[in-house]
């Protein structure tokens, strides 16, 4: 006979389901958050799972590859499925949804998400770092400059070190700003250096790896960026084609269709934020610095002429998630072709 388990997943505790192929109940509790626990517990009271269903959240990951681990038929299920099926139910506890997540599993009523590797999460987690760090970066920066204005001391723009030194020479003989600004300079030069480490981590990782060497022979495309799309598709043959990207990262519009009413509106911004925010820089990038003529460059400044720079920078960045993909899947490296006479 064979069993179908439900797991809904919080910080401490995790509360188990196990049905039979008719959605009977056979077993129900609540255990610890822990994948050794979890996989004890389905191997005694589940025997024959056939499969073991999880929503996506912050723990799913780990638990997704320790349960594969022990060899359970584990698969991770889309949260808003999951949701929209769940919450019909009249009352909400930890026991129902589990109960709910194991008759999805049972009937095949979801949609499974394609759960990272753990090379690609922790080079994920290494970016996101990035991230955050180049915000706080420039949060300090915006900073003191926005009190030294006040003072009426401006200086061009400057990032890192350069503007570490111009803060430094300007409160050099006794402002009164010198006690203000010495320590968010302090905080600003550590920043600054754990952020060039993590640049160097990067680079590295890029070296090393022959698939971002390719996506980086995309015009507007760096280091960075190619990494990103690297670790966060991480898997492309799980798009049926190359098209599906622009859609994954939010790249695409909605549409609001009902009876006689069709409308188009703005791009989803589904998906993965970090990503979509460095295509959209790089198809900045593309369209206003890149000297070289390209097709794909010659296409998205038609655009710009036709309906405005943003959204050019838009499909710019739709078309480079297809590109990236193809040349992912190909094997080969960007073709820059020759501009017509």
């Amino acid at each position: 006979m064979k069993q179908y388990v439900g797991l809904d997943v919080s910080q401490k505790e995790t509360s188990i389901c196990i049905v039979d192929e008719a959605g009977r109940p056979l077993y129900q509790g609540r255990v610890k958050s822990d994948p050794g626990v979890l996989a004890a517990v389905v191997a005694k009271k589940a025997p024959n799972a056939e499969r073991v269903g999880l929503e996506t959240g912050a723990m799913s990951s780990w638990l997704w590859h320790e349960l594969k681990r022990t060899g359970l038929p584990v698969v991770c299920i889309d949260a808003r499925h999951a949701h929209a099926a769940l919450s019909v139910r009249m009352n909400k506890s930890d026991e129902n949804d589990a109960r709910g997540l194991a008759e999805l599993v049972r009937v095949g009523w979801y949609r499974e998400v394609a759960v990272k590797s753990e090379e690609s999460q922790a080079a994920r987690s290494i970016l996101v770092c990035r991230s955050r760090l180049v915000r706080i970066r420039r949060d300090l920066e915006n900073q003191m400059r926005s009190m030294l204005k006040e003072c009426g001391m401006l200086f061009p723009r400057a990032v890192g070190g350069q503007f570490q030194r111009r803060v430094s020479d300007l409160i050099a003989d006794g402002h009164a700003l010198g006690p203000i600004l010495l320590p968010l300079l302090s905080v600003h030069e550590q920043t600054c250096g754990e952020l060039e480490k993590i640049d160097r981590t990067i680079r590295h990782l890029a070296r090393e790896d022959e698939t971002t060497r390719r996506l980086m022979t995309v015009p507007g495309i760096g280091v960075v960026t190619a990494l990103t799309f690297r670790h966060t598709i991480d898997d492309p043959t799980r798009f049926q084609n190359a098209t599906k990207v622009g859609a994954y990262l939010g790249l695409t519009p909605r549409r609001k269709q009902s009876g006689e009413m069709d409308v188009t509106g703005k791009v989803s911004r589904w998906g993965d934020r970090l990503l979509r925010t460095y295509l959209f820089e790089a198809a900045s990038v593309l369209l206003h610095r890149t000297k070289r003529w390209c097709a794909l460059k010659a296409w998205g400044l038609r655009i710009a002429k036709r309906s405005g720079m943003k959204k050019a920078q838009v499909a710019v960045a739709r078309k480079l998630a297809i590109i990236l993909h193809c040349i992912w899947v190909d094997g080969t490296e960007f073709e820059w072709g020759k501009q017509p006479a």
